[in-house]
């Protein structure tokens, strides 16, 4: 199998939930917590479980890491990551800016990306080494090379530990950025990133299918993704920072 036949498989298990998504924003779906602020709604597990039987009836072998449920992991060459709905707090608010982030990882590399966002109602998809795109459009980042001359955007997590440390970087960068933004959804950003639109993004304690998609997409579409410090990103980084690669030094300053 192609990675060209994965990537086209992806964008139709993706596609094939967005009219559901968008017919249900509006019903504030039954809403549970798994911690305070963590919440999911109806409509996370029934994408996630249309997305996973599409996945297990394609690729039986191929092992899926996604954030509602924990599925077995046999130890596949071929793992897929699921992020049903990217946002779930606005969607289950009714706010219309959400996404959903599917990727393919073959050994230790992240083959496929894709991304639904919401707010411009399109699809955004990267193949390795073979760029990125917004439906069929090929998509770079900013050229913005002045950090005083750029918007970049973030994510709080749920845990007051982690909301405490990242308020401590908001309030390092703002001052040094033209402004900065929250979108409530890691995949909008990411896409919005690729897009040329900000022009970085930092988030900490994210998770493998929160960023997966968007590390290639943001990458394919000339961007640099590391981790905070300046490591190679990996997908088991919690504490991420994806640019324009213009801007990349000087935001890890930031973070020293």
């Amino acid at each position: 199998m192609t990675d060209s036949e994965h990537l086209k498989f992806a964008m139709g298990a993706v596609r094939s939930v967005v009219k559901s998504l968008k017919e249900n924003i509006d019903e504030r779906s039954k809403v549970e917590y798994k911690s305070k602020f963590d919440l999911y709604t109806e409509m996370d597990k029934k994408v996630e479980n249309q997305i996973v039987d599409a996945i297990q009836t394609k690729y039986p072998e191929h092992d899926i890491v996604t954030e509602e449920t924990d599925l077995e992991i046999t130890g596949s060459d071929h793992v897929w990551y699921l992020d049903p709905i990217s946002g779930s707090t606005n969607y289950a608010h009714g706010l219309p800016i959400y996404g959903v982030s599917m990727a393919l990882r073959i050994g230790e590399e992240i083959k496929i990306g894709v991304i639904y966002n919401s707010v411009v109602d399109s699809l955004f998809y990267a193949e390795k080494n073979e760029g990125a795109y917004l439906e069929e459009k090929k998509i770079f980042v900013s050229e913005v090379e002045n950090i005083d001359k750029a918007i970049v955007s973030t994510s709080f997590p749920y845990e007051k530990k982690g909301r405490a440390e990242n308020l401590e970087y908001f309030n390092e960068i703002a001052p040094k950025v033209e402004g900065i933004r929250r979108t409530g959804s890691v995949s909008v950003d990411f896409s919005f990133l690729a897009l040329g639109l900000i022009d970085g993004f930092w988030g900490v304690g994210l998770k493998s299918w929160d960023t997966a998609a968007g590390s290639l997409l943001v990458e394919e579409s000339g961007g640099q993704v590391s981790n905070i410090y300046g490591k190679t990103y990996d997908i088991s980084e919690k504490d991420i920072l994806f640019s324009n690669k213009e801007i990349h030094d000087d935001m890890l300053e930031m973070f020293k």
